[in-house]
């Protein structure tokens, strides 16, 4: 049997290896294209089994490729799964109206991504089996014509068949309305022996009473032939016989003569079954899929619209779910998710629909509500539910939720709009400490209002110019010396103003838009950096923050080569900082990447030591030049002796490593003397500067800078 085929379409190389990698070795036969238009000429000629469809591309985004595939008659029936990192309502459900079959938001579970397209796959081959089975029967059904000729001409050779066939083979008499002959095949399925049958008239077998035996025969006697027709009825044992019919008329003497062939489809009825129950069913936990619950949803709104009632919408995200996936395995999350779909039933009405949206995330729909109160309760006997320790395996879970409740028709008249406000009210809820429902509100819908607008406002920001960078200094704790400056990336909205990079940075994050902003800031740094130097001020270097994007997934090593090579900027005069926040458990591939920058001559500085996961193996093993001690330590090491024993060891394990150190957040003279006292190398805080644009750098590394007590905690960068 060939492998499947699956076309990726995606434009950055690294996701495209790493999915290409997986298909092959689970022995799919794998084609790549990078954007809409190659897609759609590859999936002319190669007829791929699956399309794994990136959103955000190039030329053509995903929506539009499938809506052109699904133009085609050659490619409207491939499945098509969506991958993106957009994960708000309004983009999952473009997706399935453009034609897709399914939706995975990224960063995604290798295994999930696999079940998905197995499934679909599945779904798949048995359409085409279907269809190829049906193209099968007619193809028999013109071979038993022509075989009905031949049978006329030989007594013999038609008995031969008659008693052999596979399929049930009957003789109407047309004239006299009676049974004329029938196989055994065919009295299996009509319940009838035979011998005893030859001869009845059809009125006096059940099977032809429930069919209508009479209009058969009339309809046969009239046009000569009977097309294949599905036929139902039960037995006398009480089972349900379900067939397909094709029959024809013959002359045999003066007899006119009508032979039906009976095919039992009991088998394909079963597997269409299957498939619909497939494209409505969560295939893990057995809840309806995202499609029955916007068809239940829209009658549930229709009824209460009628009857003056609520619909509550309850969506459920679990909290901390991906930890227990990346530390017990897949195999456990599944049992987790199992364990929280039976749970879920055993407090939901009948009239309820729970349904899985993917991943960890679940929604109920609850019908006749009559005040947010009883939402409310629903959603505190959801979580009552979810209390009990749930045993998987060898290991005892807890299930922890946070649900968000959307009404109709107070907080939206359509499913798209509830599910979006379910949405903004469940991230409310896991922001207000996890495990609680929260009821939407229309201050939650500005806040939900302005996100969404930044997040397309975001979209070709960098094009129009509207980020600029600031520089923050970094001097000598001994003399004051400008030793380099912190580039901060700042956003100029043309209507909101200065936006707040702790608001605009997650964004960038999770459109995945950090890659291409950080190159720009790269190139932007280093460019502005020899700029300063062909001035012939003050050599120093330039430090540039590194996410975790732009680490693993945006080829840094060849970002960082271009910047250095189109700026001419000397590498030893650019740091880059890393954050403890960075996911490090892949060390080797840290590792190596780090050796490559290393290569190039860059600095490289750990950011915010001591607030994520410190590991001195880290600061062993990886090749830094210097580390950061986080502001939080800065902020209470004169008034707190615990902190300042902390910082103390952590200048300590700097000199004894041989690394530089800085320490951020200096407000005050007291720190910048006790970090004196401490043998702090390097300060950078208000105390000597904010964060400036680059045309105010000239003039402090011509005069150089002076302590000042800082202007205001509420100006922090």
């Amino acid at each position: 049997m060939l492998p499947s085929r699956i076309l990726v379409v995606d434009d950055n190389p690294v996701n495209l290896g790493v999915l290409v990698d997986n298909l092959e070795v689970h022995g799919y036969e794998v084609l790549v294209a990078l954007g809409g238009h190659e897609a759609l000429d590859r999936v002319r000629f190669a007829k791929p089994d699956l399309v794994l469809l990136d959103v955000m591309m190039p030329d053509i985004d995903g929506f539009e490729t499938c809506r052109r595939l699904k133009a085609e008659p050659a490619s409207r029936d491939i499945p098509v799964i969506f991958m993106t990192a957009l994960s708000d309502v309004d983009s999952k459900v473009k997706a399935f109206a453009a034609g897709g079959v399914d939706y995975i938001s990224k960063p995604f579970q290798i295994e999930e991504l696999m079940a998905r397209v197995r499934t679909h796959l599945s779904l798949r081959k048995a359409q085409l089996d279907l269809m190829a089975q049906k193209t099968d029967l007619e193809v028999e059904v013109a071979a038993r014509h022509a075989a009905e000729d031949s049978l006329r001409d030989s007594e013999l050779r038609h008995r031969r068949l008659f008693e052999t066939a596979a399929d049930g083979i009957l003789v109407l008499d047309c004239d006299a309305n009676t049974v004329y002959d029938l196989n055994a095949r065919c009295g299996q399925m009509l319940g009838l022996n035979p011998e005893e049958a030859r001869g009845r008239y059809l009125e006096d077998i059940a099977a032809f009473r429930e069919m209508g035996g009479k209009a058969i025969v009339e309809a046969l006697r009239t046009s000569g032939q009977m097309k294949w027709d599905e036929w139902s009825w039960q037995k006398p044992d009480g089972t349900t016989v379900s067939v397909e019919v094709v029959g024809t008329t013959y002359r045999a003497g003066n007899r006119l003569l009508a032979q039906c062939t009976f095919r039992d489809i009991r088998a394909r009825k079963e597997a269409e079954a299957r498939v619909r129950y497939l494209a409505l069913h969560d295939a893990l936990t057995g809840l309806p899929n995202r499609t029955l619950l916007l068809d239940r949803l829209s009658q549930s709104i229709a009824h209460a619209r009628r009857d003056g009632t609520q619909v509550g919408l309850l969506l459920l995200d679990l909290d901390h779910f991906k930890h227990i996936n990346d530390s017990l395995g897949h195999f456990v999350g599944d049992a987790l998710l199992e364990e929280v779909a039976k749970r879920l039933r055993s407090v939901l009405r009948e009239s309820d629909t729970p349904a899985r949206l993917g991943g960890d995330e679940f929604v109920v729909a609850a019908t006749g509500l009559e005040k947010p109160e009883d939402a409310e309760a629903l959603a505190q006997r959801i979580l009552d539910a979810f209390k009990p320790v749930a045993r998987v395996g060898r290991h005892d879970l807890h299930i922890g939720s946070s649900i968000g409740i959307a009404l109709y028709p107070g907080d939206g008249d359509n499913p798209a709009a509830l599910l979006q406000a379910a949405d903004t009210a469940m991230y409310q809820a896991k922001k207000k400490g996890r495990g609680s429902y929260r009821l939407f509100t229309r201050d939650l819908s500005v806040a939900a209002e302005r996100w969404h607008t930044l997040s397309n406002d975001l979209h070709g920001a960098c094009e129009r110019g509207e980020f600029v960078l600031h520089y923050q200094p970094q001097v000598s704790a001994h003399n004051s010396e400008i030793t380099g400056f912190e580039t901060l990336l700042r956003w100029h909205h043309p209507e909101q103003g200065l936006i707040q990079p702790g608001l605009f940075i997650p964004l960038l994050e999770e459109h995945g838009k950090m890659v291409e902003v950080g190159r720009w800031v790269l190139k932007t740094a280093c460019a502005q950096n020899a700029r300063w130097q062909a001035q012939g001020l003050p050599r120093v270097r330039v430090a540039v923050n590194l996410s975790a994007q732009q680490f693993y997934r945006g080829d840094i090593v060849r970002t960082v080569r271009e910047a250095l090579d189109e700026s001419g900027l000397a590498a030893e005069w650019l740091e880059l900082e890393l954050t403890e926040s960075l996911t490090l458990d892949d060390t080797e591939t840290t590792m190596r990447i780090m050796r490559e920058l290393k290569a190039l001559g860059v600095k490289l500085s750990l950011d915010d030591f001591g607030t994520g996961w410190s590991s001195l193996g880290y600061l062993k093993r990886f090749p830094l030049d210097r580390i950061k001690i986080d502001r939080s330590f800065v902020r209470d090491l004169v008034s707190d002796h615990s902190t300042a024993a902390i910082v103390h060891s952590i200048l300590d394990l700097a000199r004894s490593l041989d690394l530089d150190c800085v320490a951020e957040g200096v407000e005050t003279a007291e720190q910048l003397e006790r970090l004196r006292q401490e043998r702090c190398p390097g300060i950078q805080g208000f105390l000597f500067s904010q964060a400036v644009e680059a045309r105010a750098v000239p003039q402090m590394l011509e005069t150089g800078l002076r302590p000042v007590e800082a202007v205001s905690k509420d100006n922090a960068a």
